[in-house]
Formats: C-alpha cells, structure tokens, sequence
C-alpha cells in the first residue's frame, strides 16, 4: 500500500505529466515531496493563475494533462483566472490545492473557502481527496479533463490525508463519451452535391488529434476556401493558395466577407467561444468535432462526433462542383485587395505593429513558436500573423485573459527546449511581471516582446469610437532596460525595421533570454480610430 501522496505522484507520472507549475504553501509538501520523489519536474511561480496558464500551454503541447498546484485559500482563489482560461479555452488543466484538515471544519475558519462551489462553474469536477475515494477520484479527473469537450478538474488534498494508505485501484475507470453515431455518408454527400461555394470553418478541437493532412486534403478536393480561429492558426499554412484568413477577433475581421458568400459551411473541431462575432449562419453546415455541438448549439445539417482525422478518412471521396470563381481564384482576389490597404505612417521614433510582424516573420523559422497577450496587439497579431505550420501559435481566445502570454511562453520553452516569442503589451507584462525570474532560473531562450505604447489601447480606442476622451487606460511605463538588467536578461530598444531585424536575430542565435521593447504607434492597429 502506498500513501495517498505518493500514489498521486505516480498516477501523474503514468498519465505523462513531466512538470507541475506552482506556488505552494505548507499545506502541500507531502505531495509535493511525492512529485519530487516521482521525478516530476516542479516550476515554481509567483502567481496561482500563471500556473494555470502555464499548464495549458503544456498540455496542449505535450497531449496530455496540464498540472498546477496551489496553497488553500488566497492561492486557490488567485488561480481562478488560470482555471477560467482552461475552462473556455478548453485545456485539459488539473488544479491541485491544499485544503483545511477535514476534522477542523465548523470549528476553524482561517483561510477556509468552499472551494468546490467556487470552482463549480468552471470545473468538470471539484472533490476533496479522502483515503476511501482517492484512488477512484483521481482516475475520474484525469480522465474527465480530456474526455469529450476538454476542461480544468480540480482536487484539494490535505497534508494529513495525504501521507494516509490507500488502496491502489487496478482498473481505468470508464468515463462515458459521446455516443458515437453512424456516419451517413450518403447524407453529406447530397448536401454537397449542389453547393458551388463550400467553405471550412476549423477551430480550437483539432488538438491533440492533429487531423492537419486531412484538412489540407478535404479543402483540395472540394475547392474550399478555408478560414481558422486564432486557437486553430496553422491548420492550413497561409502560404496555401485556399488559406483565407483568420475570424474571431472582432465584428468585422474581413474574412467574415467570404463566410457570407458561402452555400456551406465545414466546421471542424469548431468552437464558436472563440467568436466575438455571435454565430448567426443559417447556410447548411457539417458538423465534424471530437465533441458533440453544443453550449451553444448552432444549427448543423449534418452531424459526426468522434476522432475528426477517422471522420474526414470515412468521408473518403466526397466532393462538390465548386465554382470556378471561388475557391483559389476567389481568395486570392480576396488576399490582393486585402494587401493593398494602405498603412498610416509612423510617428518618429515609433514603428508601426505591422512592421514589426513583419521583421518577425522574415527572421524566425516556421514552427517558431509565438505566444501572444490580450489587447490591440493580439488582434492584430491573430489576424495578420502568417503561421506556417499547426499547434505553434498560442492566445487565450475563449476567456481573453491578460498575463496569458509571458506564461504561454515560458511553458513552450520548458516543455519543448525551443525558443518561443512573446508578444505582449505593457499593461499585460506588468500583471505577470515576476515571471520574468523564470526565465533566468531555467535559462528559458524566451524574446519578450513588448509593445509599448503606455496605455490599454483597446479600451481607449472604444473610448474615442464612442466620441469620450481617454479616461483612466493611459499610465507611466517602467524603465524596461533597468527591469530586463534587474532580472539579468539581454534588453533591445526598437524604433525601426532596423533595430527589429538586429533585435530578432541577435535574441535567436543566443538562445537565452531576451527583453524587446518595441516602441510601437498605435495607430497601425485595426481597432484604432484614425484622424482623416
């Protein structure tokens, strides 16, 4: 019999986890010596939300479950940020946290909170470990995270339960999936057979199935256009001639012009949570997702839920007499207007985002990996960053949580050894500002990138739409030269082309960590009101 820590440990160690991101208190260091114990890596943070980003990022790289551990109370109330974004950006993420010993309950309230009642409504389960119902519990969670729809589960675990005996359990535990339906073929066949401006639609559920080839196939055969969501970039490379653009950013992303177009819509492992745009096609749509369509449901002619790479293989042969105007010939009229709106000038000593994507792209390889933050940036980022290759370009999308981007990338460089840029704003950089000492610790070859603009444009931009003054979005930057040299980190000030080609090279072939400042005017941003 092993204790009820140690028996944790090693059904982590058995589900893949090699790391649990953290910030633990004295209520945790039975299972955290028993992690230790297991050869599980432990990345020590400086805030319970960070952690849960961090593991997101992991798991959707790794496959498996994300791993984050907090103290009671305040450390388990600060992480609901983290598990917010697990929850709507659909991260297999278990959150681990201490809790009050069991026998002071009604008598001790120090730091004591309801914990599965907070965390209920963005957890597919919330339950305190006991010896009678830890071995059968854990096995629950780790199944529910990645079971159907994937999401955060949660359990709390006290120091004196946890170096208890428990019985090992022998058997997985079944968790009941979606019912799997027979394909008619036959069905999707005669909803195709008329329609001359098919169009696919993929999103955020094509982790970890990785159905790319089948994509790329399908959108061949038919002729169609294909469109992704910031979470799903790289499905098709934008190099593709079919390669539309990206929706999910805004009301009006200009790729949203050729979804009106089209008699068909292909959604694949969609997800409309990634949408500000609400959905509100009537066009006859296929459904092919790992999990069934709905919360919110949209309306679907045709309908198959289960492993999409097994689905786009059954559909086989299917095709449709696209039109000769749409297609290719179609976005590429689309890319060609697209590429000729013209850009305002930069102020002095400022640089445009664009050039900076720019430069970005032309000196980084194509399954560089790039994280972004929340804010103008990351809408302009989303819809004009060229990926090139699937499952490299991270974004919280579905929550849009600021802090997301210097965690994402911290966590791509831990679990990959690669180097990963961070693109974030400054306000987003200050909330998570203390992460930056991973980077050091762990020599992490991670280029913060840092938009500086010394404001929350996003909100002052609808501030001046609505014809209001900035009002409280305008603040005073630090000195990111005396932070970067603080934290012992490599520090480029840019104001050019120039100085971001040098900056992006020289942070790459480092391979250590690297703090851009890049001087960035606004008004290169699509959100932004320009004068006339």
């Amino acid at each position: 019999m092993a204790t009820l820590a140690d028996y944790f440990a090693a059904e982590l160690k058995a589900a893949g986890v090699e790391r649990v991101y953290g910030l633990p208190g004295g209520e945790n260091v039975e299972i955290l010596e028993a992690i230790r114990l297991c050869g599980i890596d432990f990345v020590l943070v400086k805030n319970e939300s960070s952690a849960c980003f961090m593991a997101a990022t992991d798991a959707r790289l790794s496959g498996t479950i994300g791993v984050a551990l907090t103290t009671l109370g305040p450390g388990a109330a600060n992480a609901a940020a983290g598990l917010a974004h697990a929850h709507l950006d659909r991260a297999p993420v278990l959150l681990i946290t201490a809790t009050t010993d069991p026998e002071l309950i009604g008598r001790h309230t120090h730091q004591v909170l309801d914990l599965s009642v907070i965390f209920q409504p963005i957890c597919k389960l919330s339950r305190e470990l006991r010896a009678c119902n830890a071995a059968q519990t854990i096995q629950d969670a780790l199944s529910l995270a990645k079971a159907g729809r994937p999401g955060p589960v949660h359990l709390s675990l006290h120091n004196r339960i946890a170096l208890q005996k428990i019985e090992p359990k022998t058997e997985p535990t079944a968790i009941a999936s979606a019912p799997q339906r027979e394909i008619d073929i036959d069905a999707a066949r005669a909803l195709l057979s008329d329609k001359r401006n098919p169009i696919i639609v993929v999103g955020l559920g094509l982790e970890p199935g990785a159905p790319y080839g089948a994509i790329r196939t399908i959108a061949e055969r038919l002729g169609a256009p294909v469109i992704d969501t910031p979470k799903s970039k790289g499905a098709l490379t934008t190099e593709h001639p079919l390669f539309a653009g990206t929706i999910g950013l805004t009301r009006e992303d200009p790729v949203y012009e050729l979804l009106d177009e089209a008699d068909c819509i292909l959604a694949i492992g969609f997800d409309v949570v990634e949408l500000v745009k609400p959905w509100d096609y009537e066009t006859p749509l296929i459904w092919i997702a790992n999990w069934e369509n709905r919360d919110p449901r949209i309306s679907s002619e045709w309908e198959a839920v289960g492993p999409i790479d097994d689905i786009l293989s059954t559909l086989g042969d299917i095709s449709c007499l696209s039109a000769e105007t749409w297609g290719e010939e179609r976005v590429r009229q689309f890319r060609d207007r697209q590429s000729r709106i013209c850009l305002p000038t930069a102020g002095a000593k400022r640089i445009l985002p664009q050039t900076f994507l720019a430069s970005l792209r032309d000196n980084t390889p194509d399954d560089i990996i790039v994280t972004t933050d929340v804010g103008s940036h990351k809408i302009l980022a989303a819809l004009d960053w060229p990926a090139r290759e699937p499952n490299r370009y991270f974004v919280s999308n579905g929550l849009s949580a600021m802090g997301f981007g210097l965690c994402s990338a911290i966590a791509a460089a831990a679990a990959t050894g690669e180097p990963a840029i961070c693109i974030t704003g400054d306000a987003g950089l200050a909330m998570v500002m203390g992460e930056l000492g991973l980077l050091v610790e762990r020599q992490l070859p991670v280029l913060v990138v840092v938009m500086n603009d010394a404001a929350l444009d996003l909100i002052r931009s609808a501030q001046l739409r609505a014809d209001h003054p900035a009002f409280g979005v305008e603040f005073h930057n630090p000195d990111f030269e005396l932070i970067a040299r603080a934290y012992g980190i490599a520090y480029r000030r840019v104001e050019s082309r120039g100085d971001c080609d040098a900056a992006i090279r020289a942070g790459l072939s480092r391979r250590a960590p690297m703090l851009i400042d890049v001087m960035v005017d606004p008004v290169g941003y699509p959100t932004t009101v320009r004068k006339d």
